[in-house]
């Protein structure tokens, strides 16, 4: 009778250990995850700047740009001209609904009906319009800065934000890029194409900061319980999560509460089993 009960204290001793072993790994490749997802967050923050207005943009760490005070209310709309008399009207904030030059008209009505970038043809005599305010889209490119891009149905153009340390903002052509084919490219120096950080854009929204309480609470939950479960309880391997029979059963309760609303909110009727009574 000693000699089962030694036994069983072996076996019950070895079954612990197996369960210690089994937990090594796990937590293992719990860290492997965690390692791999900052790394996946590191590897994001290569420079894009994420639109958050239809002017503005917010870079990873908190850093934006805020193109709306380029052009006051009071001011019109910035132009540039090009060797063979095109001209470009650019508005990067505002939707403007009227031709900028009183000696031109806009007889097919491309920019009357509103725009923040248009261009005067000058062989035609006739404006284009290349973009408008809803479409605007930044672009980061390796080495070479931001851009706004504005494509149509004809045309795409770009303008490359440049950094100026002037009070004023000023547009310009891109010589090497003015060609005979439908793509522009227009350079825009402004103190505010400058990364500055911004309280609207570094602020943490209310979302950001329930989901950091809520994987804070989660956290201090799993440490006070490992901690419990282990030192006073003796509990070892996978006991040591607290309430471990509710997280085993916890994808049956999803499961169960999905196939609730998926039949309009109304208890599933089963058949019974033959081992039950109501089958009797």
């Amino acid at each position: 009778m000693g000699w089962c009960t030694n036994k069983n204290k072996r076996v019950t001793k070895k079954a612990e250990i197996t369960d210690d072993r089994n937990w090594v790994p796990k937590m293992c490749r719990f860290l492997v995850i965690l390692w791999f997802c900052g790394l996946l967050r590191f590897s994001l923050a290569d420079g894009t700047c994420r639109k958050v207005g239809d002017c503005s943009c917010e870079f990873y760490d908190g850093q934006g740009i805020d193109l709306s005070p380029v052009i006051p209310e009071t001011s019109q709309a910035l132009e540039t001209t090009s060797p063979n008399g095109d001209k470009f009207y650019f508005s990067p904030c505002k939707t403007i609904f009227y031709v900028p030059s009183d000696n031109q008209t806009d007889e097919l009505g491309r920019c009357n009906k509103g725009y923040t970038l248009c261009m005067y043809v000058n062989a035609s005599k006739n404006y284009s319009r290349l973009g408008e305010l809803d479409r605007t889209e930044f672009i980061s490119r390796e080495n070479d800065g931001l851009y706004l891009t504005y494509r149509n149905e004809k045309n795409f153009t770009q303008v490359k934000l440049v950094c100026a340390r002037d009070k004023s903002s000023y547009l310009y052509l891109d010589p090497t890029s003015y060609n005979k084919t439908q793509n522009h490219t227009l350079i825009l120096f402004s103190p505010w194409a400058c990364p500055k950080t911004i309280e609207d854009f570094s602020k943490p929204s209310t979302g950001t900061v329930l989901l950091i309480m809520l994987f804070i609470s989660l956290l201090s939950y799993f440490l006070v319980g490992v901690t419990v479960n282990a030192v006073y309880l003796g509990a070892r391997g996978m006991e040591m999560i607290p309430n471990l029979d509710f997280w085993r059963s916890l994808p049956g309760l999803v499961r169960d509460g999905a196939r609730f609303l998926q039949n309009g909110c109304r208890v599933e009727r089963r058949d019974p089993s033959p081992d039950t009574y109501d089958a009797i």
